[in-house]
């Protein structure tokens, strides 16, 4: 019997062992395995924006010739220390200069087709004057004759009356009527000099304005060849090309006897040489248009040469673009950004590739959390945009199912996954700056608890109170 109740025993045992082990089973089998982490204190956090480039100075200038000519004298060679106003290159002045000497002929010329003409403003000037003489000898001559006539007429008229009286002879009144016919001849022809005087003068006046117009023309002329004339010794002195700017010449192109010819748009053949002031260094860098927003003037960035390796350079910056860098596709637009730096290496080189890292934000004693462990779902809201969720299981299923009410708002909301009884339960949060692989918690979280933060293929499909378990 004692074997036999032992037998029974041993049998119930093994029974409740067996439910036991296939309840535990099936529940671990419901669980949903996930990566936990906590919200945790940050001493300092960094926000940085990154961006690539290369190495530029702050000044350079690219020469360029300006005329046509043969090379014949090149002074510097490339890395040499040039000073503002040295000589670079000379190209051949002869055709040059010959075109300035016909320039100074044809100026000459015309300057003294110039004094010409004023010599002979000054001749008709004279005669004007003159005719203006001769006018007012010829008003006196009329005045004169006009009395003389008057008299005459006067003297006719007593002697015809006298003759009429038998008070004179007849040869008295003939030469009283001939000294009256005479007068009035004298008149008319004193008139017609008048006259011609008249026209002489408007003659003579009219030949000074063409005097004066000619001489204007003349002057305009001169001015013409002076321009012309400066033109060729500008060309001239373009012939000696000279530094613009204190540098080094960081570019050479040419060599003697080769022919420059005028810099044009698109054509970068026409670059002679390039000068560069290395005292100042800067880093172009190109940033993506997600991140412009965050940039501002002054932002201290790193700033890493690839050519220096580990070595790492600080800078600020100094330009943000306005308007972003035009290219041929249709992919994100970058814009310009422009770092300087602060104590630039002597072994720097225009043209050298970099990274910048601008710092944009910085947080102390700030609470973060992975990335990663951020997600975004959607919710029901309230009149004033507040989440509205179910609490257990019992209340989701009684709760009236919103694709049937489409008047229900709906928000998405950046949050985080708690466990909370051993379920997942979101919980809504406000970011900050991101700092590597941590981003700030503004509010929604507080130190040390602890958070569903993988991996991400169970955060993209995790749901409220669906179980979890701590791998």
């Amino acid at each position: 019997m004692k074997k036999k109740k032992l037998i029974i025993i041993i049998c119930v045992a093994v029974v409740l062992a067996s439910i036991i082990g296939i309840s535990i089973y099936s529940s671990s089998k419901k669980q949903i395995l996930v990566e936990t982490e906590k919200v945790l204190v940050q001493k300092e956090m960094i926000a940085k924006v990154q961006a690539t480039g290369e190495i530029k100075p702050k000044e350079y200038v690219e020469i360029q010739a300006e005329i046509t000519g043969v090379i014949t004298e090149l002074h510097v060679k490339e890395g040499d220390q040039v000073q503002k106003g040295d000589i670079l290159l000379k190209i051949d002045p002869i055709q040059t200069r010959t075109e300035t000497l016909a320039q100074e002929a044809n100026l000459a010329s015309t300057e003294a087709e110039a004094r010409s003409q004023k010599g002979q403003i000054r001749i008709q000037e004279s005669n004007v004057k003159r005719d203006e003489a001769s006018l007012e000898t010829r008003k006196v001559e009329v005045s004169n004759a006009t009395e003389r006539l008057n008299l005459g007429e006067k003297s006719f008229a007593r002697r015809q009356q006298q003759f009429e009286d038998n008070l004179i002879a007849r040869d008295a009144y003939e030469a009283a009527r001939l000294e009256l016919i005479v007068a009035r001849e004298n008149l008319t022809s004193a008139e017609a000099q008048l006259n011609l005087a008249e026209s002489q003068l408007e003659s003579s006046k009219a030949s000074l304005e063409q005097a004066k117009n000619s001489y204007e023309s003349s002057l305009q002329r001169v001015e013409q060849q002076k321009a012309l004339l400066d033109r060729q010794h500008d060309l001239l002195a373009k012939t000696t090309i000279k530094a613009p700017l204190t540098g080094v010449i960081t570019k050479m192109n040419v060599e003697v006897g080769e022919r420059a010819v005028p810099g044009t748009l698109n054509n970068p053949s026409a670059t002679l040489m390039e000068i560069a002031d290395l005292s100042i260094i800067e880093a172009e860098v190109e940033v993506d248009e997600t991140d412009i927003v965050d940039l501002e003037l002054n932002q201290e960035a790193d700033v890493s040469v690839d050519a220096l390796r580990d070595e790492v350079l600080k800078g600020v910056v100094t330009e943000i673009g306005n308007s972003a860098i035009e290219t041929t596709t249709d992919e994100a637009k970058d814009f310009k950004v422009v770092i300087q730096l602060t104590d630039p290496p002597s072994i720097l080189r225009p043209g050298l590739s970099c990274t910048g890292k601008i710092t944009t934000a910085v947080r102390t004693q700030t609470l973060s959390i992975p990335i990663k462990a951020l997600t975004i779902r959607e919710y029901p809201i309230d009149d004033q945009e507040n989440l509205i969720r179910t609490e257990d299981e019992k209340k989701k299923e009684e709760a009236p199912d919103t694709a049937d009410n489409p008047e229900q708002k709906k928000k998405e909301f950046e949050g985080v996954y708690k466990i909370v009884d051993g379920k997942a339960l979101f919980t809504p949060v406000e970011t900050g700056i991101i700092s590597g692989t941590l981003i700030e918690i503004t509010s929604g979280l507080q130190a040390d608890e602890e958070i569903i933060s993988g991996s991400f293929k169970v955060l993209r499909t995790l749901k409220d109170h669906d179980p979890v378990k701590k791998e």
